[in-house]
This record gives structure tokens, C-alpha cells and sequence, in this order.
């Protein structure tokens, strides 16, 4: 579990995700998490309830409170679509549920010689 930094509903806030999240999110959308990645699925509907199970321990607030709250900064130009789906994506990524070369990709601040070299062979197998 990766905690992202995610300020833009209040300072000090970050994203995380674990499997009990991801679990979470599946039964309210039917979708995987993973989607966000795999298939770039940038839907408002997924995104907020990403976000409400992803802060959740910011307070409990509804998918309808971040669209809310979405389209008050987005209609200011306080925010870009990007400054919300690359942050979550990155929290997925952080669950480490895409392997180790996408985390290490994502995160390459936490790569050590040892997992490099586990890398390299991965790769060249």
C-alpha cells in the first residue's frame, strides 16, 4: 500500500488503496480499479468513487460530494482532469496489484539494487 499525496480537497490529504478498498470499489461500480490503468477509464462516476473510498480516512463523503466538489474546480480552473486520474492511478499502482516493474516504474525513488536486479532478470526472461 502506497500513500499518494492528494491535497485538493483539503491540505495534507492522501490516497491510498488496499485489497479491502479495491473490493470496496468493485462492488460499487462492478469494475476493477485496475480499469483506471489498464483501459484508461476516466469516467466522472468512477473517478468519484475512487475518490470517496481512496480518502476515506478523510471522512466518509459520497461519490455525489467529490462530483459536487469537481465541478466547482473544474469551473474555476483550479484543477485538470490529469490532477485527478494521475493521482489515482498512482494509488492503484501503489497496491502493488499490477507487479513489481509497474511500481518500480511508477515509484523508481523506492527501487534497490537487489529488486533492479530481479527486475533485469524478469525481463530477460
Amino acid at each position: 500500500m502506497k500513500k499518494v499525496q492528494f491535497e485538493i480537497f483539503g491540505d495534507g490529504q492522501y490516497l491510498y488503496f488496499d485489497i479491502g478498498r479495491l473490493i470496496q470499489i468493485e462492488g460499487q461500480t462492478g469494475k476493477s480499479a485496475a480499469d483506471l490503468i489498464t483501459r484508461q477509464d476516466l469516467s466522472f462516476s468512477f473517478m468519484t468513487v475512487l475518490l470517496s473510498v481512496g480518502l476515506r480516512q478523510h471522512g466518509i463523503k459520497t461519490p455525489q460530494w467529490y462530483a459536487d466538489k469537481l465541478s466547482e474546480k473544474f469551473s474555476n480552473f483550479e484543477i485538470s482532469i490529469d490532477d485527478i486520474a494521475v493521482p489515482l492511478a498512482k494509488a492503484i499502482i501503489g497496491t502493488g496489484i499490477l507487479g513489481k516493474q509497474l511500481y518500480y516504474n511508477t515509484f523508481p525513488e523506492e527501487l534497490t539494487p537487489k529488486v533492479k536486479e530481479e527486475l533485469e532478470v524478469i525481463e530477460k526472461n
